[in-house]
């Protein structure tokens, strides 16, 4: 009898190890689903072509494309919400069509509860989640946080930002999905609060609980004591190997156990599209690296993909997500044995060097990288080229903190981009002032434009044949109180990258129309920066202002570079076309200094064609430099194009490009750039000289 309660009590024992097993992988297949979740809702917020379109007057079609659509398949999430700065619903998606619900409608107080946790504390990657009942009785995994920028390039949002919420239904085929990977035979959702105690009970962020994750009991003990009970009356042999039996699915289900608890510790340091680890584990080994100094010095390597948003945008995120797993496969066996290899999020991912001879080679492991995405990549028979920009962090006997450094590298990837991408940039003290005096800058004219500091000079642009004053183009300049005249380079380039162009833009554009109706006589030339052609409503702004002001179309003549039509030449087509159809004539600037493509000049309908300064100076001395000017005159002629040369400064040079057949010419030779009054003064100049001549020819 004693040995028969024995047995018994393993049997029982087993049972219990087994139920505890199957307790804690039904909660870490939880916890995989809520992580997974949050995880997607980074990829989705945590993204640059979202916080610029899903900001103001948010972009339909991205939202359609990348949301709505989304939520039909149900693969990643079955519904998704934006909400504003208040509050207020942007958008509703579920399964494919418009919810017929706003997010707080359908998901009520635990929702709110998530969305104030975040109060105050808003930054990317910051999304809760959480499990809540919609309206229709059902449970679903929720995750809600703020809609940020990846990159230091698109501006963060002022003051409290966009949130996105996504959600997936906890259904049956969410749960079978869920058994499936942890192996629990016959897991299901039930409402019994009666059979709550054998599952694992869900609550939403309130407390209030929702129901319970059940599965289908299991007794391998006692079916195992039951068959070898009636061997026991027979031999203690038997006995004793049905003890070991017992032992064996004891420890199996121990080891399974173990496994399933060591996979949760996986996927919480590694990141699921490409097996790499995630910024988690890179955070970890970085502060561990940092904390050995200076014992050893750390170097840590920012890798951000050139051309990645392009491949996305074209072929889909799928197989975005496949070129992700390719490339980390092939930096993977560069940086093997080297450090650890961590994608970040997105399309960026970081190497941690900290042993000596490695961080020595920092720049050398960097280029390697580089060089190995300078070949295309093929991917179902296409072609797609894409390269990396690489900063390098180096710390020796200086004291940083992890994050410091990571920072550091991150700024430095940026420099490498600025510096032509596809290229290693070591991060060095100067980027960051730089990088200060530009943010410092960016504030300084933000405030200038707003109290209106800014001031426009004009420079006369000569009929070649009469040479009177035939246009006069429009040229920013701002006196800094402090630092006297800034070059128009610097705050021009300052005002792209700050987001502040628009503004400035349309500034120049509103006070040069203003100043230009005092001369009926001649026409007015703006340039206008690459970002301005970049809004899709550009040229919407530019008929507001035209009829705000009562400035004539035919009468203005917009100036654009080459560098927006390679860019964004179907864009930059639509608008030239546009402002075609509002009257304004479109000169193509700068000509010389970029592609000069023909294409491109036979592709647009250009009015005019400007002969940029570098291509003119020295063409009265210079017999190669003559010709040259001479070739590009005749190809716009052929063309049909009016030609302007700039930076004519000698009388020698205005004759040869008059000449040769330039229709404008401008530069020192003639006039420097002046305010208005005196644009006004040299007009009556030029009137009363032709008077006299007029006179002396009649007489």
């Amino acid at each position: 009898m004693f040995m028969l309660f024995a047995l018994n009590e393993m049997a029982g024992e087993v049972d219990r190890i087994d139920d505890i097993a199957t307790e804690r992988a039904a909660e870490a297949s939880l916890r995989a689903f809520q992580k997974r979740m949050r995880e997607i809702h980074g990829d989705y917020s945590v993204w640059d072509d979202a916080a610029i379109k899903l900001y103001g007057e948010i972009d339909r079609e991205f939202a359609t494309t990348n949301f709505k659509d989304a939520t039909r398949t149900g693969v990643f999430f079955d519904a998704a919400y934006l909400l504003d700065e208040r509050g207020q619903t942007v958008f509703s998606f579920r399964r494919g069509g418009v919810a017929p619900r706003s997010a707080l409608e359908e998901f009520g107080s635990p929702l709110q509860t998530l969305i104030t946790s975040l109060a105050g504390q808003y930054a990317a990657f910051d999304a809760k989640v959480g499990l809540m009942k919609d309206r229709s009785g059902g449970i679903a995994v929720v995750a809600v946080g703020s809609v940020f920028p990846l990159s230091p390039a698109v501006p963060p949002p002022a003051g409290r930002p966009r949130m996105l919420v996504l959600s997936h239904a906890l259904d049956d085929l969410s749960i079978r999905q869920m058994s499936e990977d942890f192996v629990i035979d016959g897991m299901s959702l039930s409402f019994d609060p009666s059979i709550a105690a054998r599952g694992v009970r869900l609550f939403d962020p309130t407390g209030k609980p929702l129901g319970s994750l059940t599965w289908l009991p299991r007794s391998r003990g006692s079916e195992a004591f039951s068959r070898v009970a009636p061997m026991a009356y027979l031999t203690l042999g038997i006995i004793g190997l049905t003890i070991l039996f017992l032992l064996g699915i004891g420890y199996a289900n121990l080891v399974a156990v173990r496994r399933r608890e060591r996979q949760a510790v996986y996927d919480a340091n590694h990141d699921s599209l490409t097996g790499l680890p995630n910024r988690v584990a890179l955070t970890r080994a970085l502060e561990v690296a940092v904390s050995r100094r200076p014992v050893q010095p750390v170097a840590v390597l920012f890798l951000d993909l050139d051309g990645f948003k392009e491949v996305n945008d074209s072929y889909g995120h799928e197989m975005g997500d496949r070129l992700l797993r390719r490339v980390a496969r092939g930096f993977e066996a560069i940086c093997m044995r080297r450090g650890l290899l961590a994608r970040v999020g997105g399309d960026e991912f970081a190497l941690v060097l900290d042993n000596r001879e490695a961080v020595a080679s920092a720049e050398e492991i960097g280029s390697r990288l580089v060089r190995y995405l300078n070949g295309p990549i093929l991917l179902d028979d296409r072609v797609i080229a894409i390269g990396t920009s690489v900063g390098v962090a180096v710390v020796d006997g200086e004291s940083v903190t992890a994050d410091e450094l990571l920072r550091r590298a991150d700024v430095a990837m940026y420099q490498a981009k600025e510096l032509g991408r596809s290229r290693v940039a070591l991060y060095d003290w100067s980027i960051d002032a730089e990088k200060t005096d530009r943010k410092r800058l960016a504030g300084e004219l933000r405030d200038a434009v707003a109290a209106d500091a800014l001031h426009v000079v004009y420079q006369p642009i000569y009929d070649a044949q009469t040479m009177r004053p035939a246009l006069v183009e429009a040229l920013l300049r701002w006196h800094h109180p402090q630092q006297g005249v800034i070059p128009p380079d610097l705050f021009i380039s300052v005002a792209e990258e700050n987001g502040l162009m628009d503004a400035v833009g349309n500034w120049v554009l509103r006070n040069a129309c203003r100043d230009a109706l005092q001369w009926p006589e001649i026409r007015l030339a703006i340039n206008v920066s690459p970002v301005q052609f970049r809004n899709p409503g550009f040229d919407c702004n530019l008929a507001g202002i035209l009829q705000e002001t009562g400035f004539p179309a035919g009468r203005l003549e917009i100036e654009m570079t080459e560098t927006h039509l390679v860019t964004f030449p179907d864009r930059a087509q639509h608008i030239v076309a546009s402002l075609r159809v509002l009257g304004v004539s479109v000169a193509l600037d700068d000509f010389g200094t970029g592609y000069s493509s023909i294409g491109y000049l036979r592709r647009f309908s250009f009015d005019k064609l400007k002969i940029d300064r570098s291509l003119v100076h020295g063409v009265s001395v210079d017999l190669e430099t003559r010709r040259l000017c001479e070739a590009t005159i005749g190809l716009g002629r052929a063309l049909n194009l009016e030609v302007t040369a700039e930076g004519i400064e000698t009388e020698a040079d205005a004759e040869i490009m008059r000449q040769a057949g330039c229709s404008y010419l401008q530069g020192f030779a003639f006039a420097r750039p002046m305010p208005a009054a005196a644009i006004s003064e040299l007009l009556n100049e030029s009137d009363r000289a032709a008077d006299t001549g007029h006179a002396l020819r009649m007489a």
